[in-house]
């Protein structure tokens, strides 16, 4: 596996992985209409990776030069000062899960949050998705509190978690997704 600075020619590949991960994660725990009206346009990703800021990032991770997962993230959207870095998002292929992509970005992610000054950061999960809330708390991820948000007119809850020392999660071995 590779994790590297995603470009934005990885756009395309980016949005394949968001939608099939949402499309297999979400089913049952988000409307099918929701899930099905995702697509693979990545214009708007491309457009965002060529407007960020120096504070923001976006890392693949690569399986024989296949892009399998990314993870993007910054300072955080939210008030808190203990966590001012921010997982934004990460997914990897279900078919992928289970070797090591997952724990290797966030391990890249949180390294890349260290070298902005951070050293705290959460992440927000659909409260309903189990394993990668497991996931988080193996990797060290504290949970902190559930908040409503509203996606494509569905209201959706999410869990936070968040890590009081992100350098501690950048020396974390593990596997997993």
């Amino acid at each position: 596996m590779t994790v590297r600075l995603a470009t934005p020619d990885d756009a395309d590949a980016i949005e394949r992985v968001r939608t099939d991960t949402w499309r297999a994660t979400y089913r049952g725990h988000m409307p099918d209409a929701v899930l099905d009206a995702l697509g693979y346009d990545s214009t708007r990703r491309r457009q965002l990776m060529t407007t960020m800021t120096p504070q923001q990032f976006v890392l693949v991770a690569e399986h024989e030069r296949e892009v399998v997962g990314f993870v993007n993230g910054g300072p955080t959207r939210f008030a808190d000062t203990a966590h001012p870095g921010e997982i934004y998002a990460i997914y990897v292929l279900p078919a992928h899960h289970g070797h090591g992509h997952g724990s290797g970005l966030m391990r890249a992610g949180a390294h890349e949050l260290l070298a902005r000054g951070w050293g705290g950061m959460h992440l927000w999960v659909l409260r309903e998705n189990a394993p990668s809330r497991l996931f988080y708390e193996r990797l060290g991820g504290r949970y902190t509190s559930d908040r409503e948000d509203r996606l494509q007119g569905v209201t959706i809850t999410e869990s936070g978690y968040a890590w009081d020392d992100v350098g501690a999660l950048v020396t974390t071995p593990g596997r997993g997704r």
